[in-house]
């Protein structure tokens, strides 16, 4: 990191507090670098992808005057990436980025692709862009010294790859045992590497996320955002992934598209690693379909989703926000009453 940063007259680092608090050995303190430093320290959580926080860091970006040719770093979880990465797409019409992502979810997923976005009127990731770090950085000591929540959230994402087309992945959890004994194990790496190889194929292919093979990724999202969104953002972006593709999965059975294997595969696979699914019924249909009805994938009045077909093949459906209600109603009925690890 430090061989990279050097090479700039003007750097900006964005911190979590959480991380620089717990891993102080490992975060380079570039204090003898030939550029001139300015760090920022930030809380974690959604709570930090606001304007009013965008509007601070302008700001102390504006009163120190960093020049356009200078390197934002960021080292820390996928919140801090999603605004430091709007900063730096926006700051004078863009600054190069670097990432260090720190969790398990922001390693396999979040670091790459150029998605960045801050929340706004309760939607979340209503603004962004989308801006490609010039570098990545992954060390995963940051993930095997990670809270136990932490992996679970990053499995959410991790069990997506796995059903969308990364054999691999999806064999290595299938024989697996738990999460612990993943987090330890020297599989870690290869999965965050294997799940990094397939986004990228993907995105590669389709970089804004119009038609192409990137909406793949989306699977599950649908349910998710309105997921987190209806819980005020206290559920965990990979928690939700989760529970948002076995509704999707659901959706995709009851249309006759989708095999069933695959929601019991991941059904099993969220029961081995202890990912919880997450009871729909205390968030309120009416408020989760609300957050539906304002999904970016909204088209002509109808939400588009890409759903698995089966471990080969994905499909397109454009469905009415109601008839996702019906879809979501019948999911509690038939499955909330049995779900034994839950939200």
């Amino acid at each position: 990191m430090v061989d990279e940063v050097d090479r700039y007259s003007h750097v900006v680092l964005m911190i979590s507090k959480t991380v620089d608090e717990l891993f102080p050995e490992t975060i380079p303190k570039l204090g003898s670098i030939r550029g001139e430093l300015t760090r920022i320290t930030l809380n974690d959580g959604e709570s930090l992808k606001s304007i009013r926080n965008y509007q601070k860091v302008m700001r102390v970006l504006i009163e120190r005057g960093i020049p356009r040719d200078s390197l934002l770093a960021y080292v820390g979880g996928g919140t801090v990436g999603d605004l430091a990465g709007f900063v730096a797409s926006t700051y004078k019409r863009g600054v190069d980025l670097m990432a260090v992502p720190t969790t398990l979810l922001s390693q396999v997923d979040s670091c790459m692709g150029g998605k960045n976005g801050i929340n706004f009127s309760g939607v979340k990731n209503a603004i962004g862009t989308f801006y490609n770090p010039s570098s990545i950085i992954i060390d995963v000591d940051f993930v095997k010294n990670s809270a136990p929540d932490m992996i679970r959230d990053g499995l959410g994402e991790i069990m997506k790859y796995s059903l969308i087309g990364e054999h691999t992945v999806f064999n290595l959890l299938q024989n697996g045992t738990d999460a612990e004994t993943l987090q330890k194990g020297d599989s870690l790496s290869r999965i965050i590497t294997l799940c990094l190889k397939l986004k990228a194929d993907k995105v590669s292919k389709d970089f804004r996320d119009r038609n192409g093979e990137r909406r793949d990724l989306n699977f599950g999202h649908t349910i998710a955002h309105a997921i987190e969104s209806s819980s005020k953002n206290t559920i965990h972006h990979g928690i939700a992934v989760a529970t948002g593709m076995l509704v999707e999965l659901y959706i995709g059975e009851t249309m006759g598209v989708t095999d069933k294997s695959l929601r019991s595969s991941l059904s099993g696979m969220m029961a081995r690693y202890s990912v919880p699914r997450i009871q729909l019924r205390s968030l309120g249909l009416d408020t989760i379909v609300s957050f539906i009805r304002n999904d970016k994938k909204s088209v002509d009045g109808k939400i588009a989703m890409r759903i698995p077909s089966d471990m080969e093949t994905m499909v397109d459906v454009a469905i009415d926000p109601e008839v996702i209600r019906s879809h979501i109603r019948s999911y509690m009925d038939s499955n909330e009453s049995v779900a034994r690890s839950t939200i």
